[in-house]
């Protein structure tokens, strides 16, 4: 059984210069598609009524185009509504031309989704399709763009890591009165001893580009493929040099609340 690496999923096309995120629909309210890109979890994109088929429909601008090799949606109703979902690219704005990126799907859960696919190189008009909703469809956060892989952990860690974030209460003697859960933290802490450059490259460009927002983590999407969390990193980033120079020792420290 061969593992795939530890991968990061933080870049996206979304919200590039010169370019616009629109939707088919969206419910009257604060439901704004722009939402979509902004890693938090506080507001949804949510579409006006179940009519089908739904597009969120992006433009890289006069002049741009954008590449892609993922999609990973989180805080959705796809699989409860029965929806099926597709990423297309096109070079004339879909008026003729609209390629599949990979075929129709429907999610198998409510939690998040990650699915890969071929880089099919650079085009201008990506949108995501959603066909078939009993419900008016809503997400979260929905990004596609180039996934980063790193490389193999070198310190053993657990993926599935939880810590329950509670207040509970004791008597005088100690038994317990009560218990007021809120959420369930995740925690990973990713090792990688006796790095190159190449891999300190890659995660310092991380580190410079998504700064404390949340983004999407696989730790092994070859055999684990629903193991998709949505993580954010300590504020401290410090990977000493060893070797003379030659190598770093680096070491990620992740959390996340738990779906």
């Amino acid at each position: 059984m061969e593992w795939a690496k530890v991968k990061f999923f933080y870049e996206t096309m979304l919200g590039s210069a010169g370019s616009t995120l629109t939707a088919a629909s969206t419910a009257v309210g604060d439901y704004s598609v722009e939402y979509l890109y902004n890693m938090l979890e506080t507001n949804m994109w949510l579409a006006a009524d179940a009519s089908s088929p739904q597009y969120i429909i992006y433009d890289a601008g006069a002049g741009n185009v954008m590449t892609a090799d993922y999609l990973a949606i989180i805080g959705h109703n796809l699989k409860s509504a029965g929806a099926a979902i597709k990423l297309q690219y096109s070079d004339d704005a879909f008026s003729a031309h609209a390629w599949d990126a990979f075929a129709a799907f429907v999610p198998v859960t409510d939690k998040a989704v990650l699915r890969e696919f071929s880089d099919p190189g650079g085009y201008r008009h990506w949108r995501l399709v959603i066909t078939g909703a009993a419900l008016a469809p809503y997400m979260t956060l929905a990004i596609w763009g180039s996934a980063t892989a790193l490389d193999y952990a070198t310190a053993s860690f657990d993926p599935h890591g939880v810590e329950i974030k509670a207040s509970v209460n004791f008597s005088y003697a100690g038994c317990v009165t009560g218990v007021h859960a809120r959420y369930a933290e995740r925690s990973m802490t990713l090792v990688f001893n006796d790095a190159d450059a190449d891999l300190y490259d890659k995660v310092k460009q991380w580190w410079e580009t998504n700064g404390l927002r949340n983004f999407f983590v696989a730790w092994e999407s070859a055999n684990s493929p629903s193991d998709v969390w949505l993580m954010r990193p300590d504020a401290r980033f410090l990977n000493p040099l060893k070797a003379g120079g030659l190598y770093r020792d680096i070491s990620v420290q992740l959390r996340g609340r738990k779906e």
